[in-house]
């Protein structure tokens, strides 16, 4: 009885907001309105311009946070409270220790990223997957503190069919409605542990904003309609859950504007639906970018009779953060520099993500012996986390843990046998391993624009698996799927292609992401679940215990594989080498 009377106190309140919403109608003057909008997307975490640490000369990213509210401070003042709106896209609540220490050390305080956000008068804020990443206790917790509301149309409660956040919110600015429909990454299921979203689910893009524009345009009759959606760029004529921004401006309709996220890409371009331009933009990543939206409604007689929309993406390394915002901060900065500058061991020696792409690494491999040590499984697949992170030997602190494992992924046992074993290595090097007919082509699958971390690869790092526990070889003068040549198991032993392994992985590949599992091995989702064998604590935590048990770390490059013919390879990995990072290789 209790509980029907909450949930039906929750759809009363549900009903209630809507209707206010779409009841509180003011009427519109005729002339100009004019609105900027603003996005954020993919912060994780950069709420302030500083690393923590107490390291040396001290160290500041060149943008956060600090910088965006000291241009949309300054736009508030010369256009007026009424003419800004400020959205955020999602994935926020991970990638620094700012919002690490908020989600797990003080639970109790209002999260960081709540107090932000209503500071900031944040107009709506979307769910990104690395938010849900953060768990229930936290994404719940943040429901209830941020004054904005938290979009995910998308995001449906398992037993009710409705939406578990708010689908959407509407805007009244002088009697003109703004409709912001939220949807989150509909692949969740794929990269998170399932305790992670328990009772939610999760569905495709497309035909819930189709469903929300039709609802929202019958109910609501808004001026304008935005999608702001934590998913990537993608292309105009293919359809990707993942990413399908592109896709969705191209081909639904009732859309003005569409602010993607999600793959940390840049853009500000107008995409024809057929009937008219709709406006795209995504501002990167960690506050690099303010995109950017300025909306001129001409009304006539209570009508829109003209609507103007131009864009841009404004960078923010040359906006300086904003004093009040770091005042009014000021404890939580300290808090988080306190935890972060805590003493957590000793690293032995330098280590690099660098080259990891071209052959083993003390950095990769020091995560491969961790996972096979801890899990006791006998291989180990582990990609590097970020595109070029170097580590020097000395004493590490909780923001070096960060750098060194950047995410909350737990440590995953899963059984495969050993053709599915090959068959994801063959998949994972196709990925970022070119096959060369001559020795002037590329060894690494490039991307001829370079622009941006993500994108100096045609696919993402963080999917380029390799393999501890075994002795193999990767052969680029052979055609792909037949480049991988496993010799034997580390210890000498045979390796058995119809044998099965426990094989030591990270949760997000274990639950699908990357699509090694399904793609490269040939396990159909529905049979991920079953192959796990042991879940155990998270990989940045399993470091830390190892560093507090032995007081030292020494990253030692395993040398189980390498890349063939190495005189073939050389000149291409010395030349690809200096693309990607400016400098001769180390």
């Amino acid at each position: 009885m209790k509980t029907s009377k909450l949930f039906l106190i929750s759809l009363i309140s549900l009903f209630s907001l809507f209707s206010s919403l779409s009841c509180n109608r003011e009427s519109v003057n005729d002339g100009v309105h004019t609105f900027r909008i603003y996005a954020t997307n993919d912060l994780h975490g950069r709420f302030f311009d500083s690393l923590f640490t107490d390291k040396g000369a001290q160290r500041v990213h060149p943008y956060s946070l600090a910088s965006v509210y000291n241009y949309v401070k300054d736009s508030r003042i010369s256009h007026g409270e009424k003419g800004v709106i400020l959205i955020d896209v999602g994935d926020h609540l991970q990638g620094d220790n700012s919002a690490f220490y908020f989600n797990y050390i003080d639970t109790n305080s209002v999260h960081i990223f709540s107090k932000i956000v209503n500071f900031m008068k944040y107009d709506a804020v979307v769910v990104g997957n690395h938010d849900i990443e953060s768990g229930h206790p936290v994404y719940d917790k943040i429901v209830k503190e941020m004054d904005a509301p938290y979009l995910a149309a998308n995001a449906l409660d398992e037993k009710s069919g409705t939406p578990y956040f708010l689908p959407y919110t509407i805007l009244v600015r002088d009697g003109v409605k703004i409709a912001v429909i939220g949807m989150t990454n509909p692949n969740i299921p794929k990269w998170l542990s399932p305790e992670l979203w328990k009772g939610i689910r999760f569905e495709e893009m497309v035909p819930s904003i189709e469903y929300w524009i039709d609802k929202i345009r019958t109910k609501e009759s808004p001026h304008i309609v935005i999608a702001a959606i934590h998913g990537g760029l993608g292309e105009e004529e293919t359809y990707t859950p993942e990413n399908p921004a592109r896709y969705i401006a191209r081909n639904i309709k009732g859309l003005d504007i569409v602010f993607a996220s999600h793959d940390h890409k840049s853009t500000a371009e107008k995409i024809y639906n057929g009937e008219d331009s709709v406006w795209l933009f995504e501002g990167g990543s960690r506050a690099s970018f303010l995109s950017s939206a300025i909306v001129n409604l001409s009304f006539s007689d209570g009508e829109v009779v003209s609507k103007c929309i131009e864009g841009e993406i404004i960078p923010m390394k040359d906006i300086p953060g904003d004093s009040q915002y770091l005042d009014n901060f000021r404890d939580d900065f300290l808090k988080v520099k306190s935890f972060t500058n805590q003493f957590v061991g000793t690293l032995n020696n330098r280590i690099s993500t660098r080259s990891a792409y071209f052959g083993p690494s003390e950095y990769i491999d020091m995560i491969h012996t961790l996972q096979l040590v801890k899990s006791k499984a006998e291989i180990s697949f582990v990609a590097p986390l970020s595109f070029d992170v170097t580590i020097e030997a000395g004493n590490l602190n909780f923001q070096d843990l960060l750098n060194i494992y950047p995410y909350e992924n737990q440590l995953y046992v899963i059984e495969m046998e050993g053709v599915e074993i090959k068959n994801y290595l063959e998949f994972s090097y196709s990925k970022w391993v070119n096959k060369m007919d001559k020795r002037e082509e590329n060894l690494l699958h490039l991307s001829s624009s370079g622009l941006g971390e993500r994108s100096r690869f045609k696919n993402v790092f963080f999917n380029f698996d390799s393999a501890a526990g075994l002795i193999y070889e990767v052969n680029v003068t052979k055609d792909e799927g037949d480049m991988v040549s496993i010799l034997s198991m580390a210890d000498g032993t045979p390796f058995d292609p119809k044998r099965r392994y426990r094989v030591a992985l990270s949760s997000y590949r274990a639950n699908g992401g990357g699509d090694l599992l399904e793609q490269g091995a040939g396990i159909s989702k529905d049979e991920m679940e079953s192959r796990v064998v042991e879940r155990l604590s998270d990989i940045r935590e399993l470091i830390y215990q190892y560093l507090k048990e032995n007081g030292s770390l020494t990253a030692t490059k395993l040398n189980h594989w390498r890349i063939v013919p190495e005189e073939f390879i050389k000149e291409a990995a010395k030349r690809d080498f200096k693309t990607l990072f400016g400098v001769d290789i180390e």
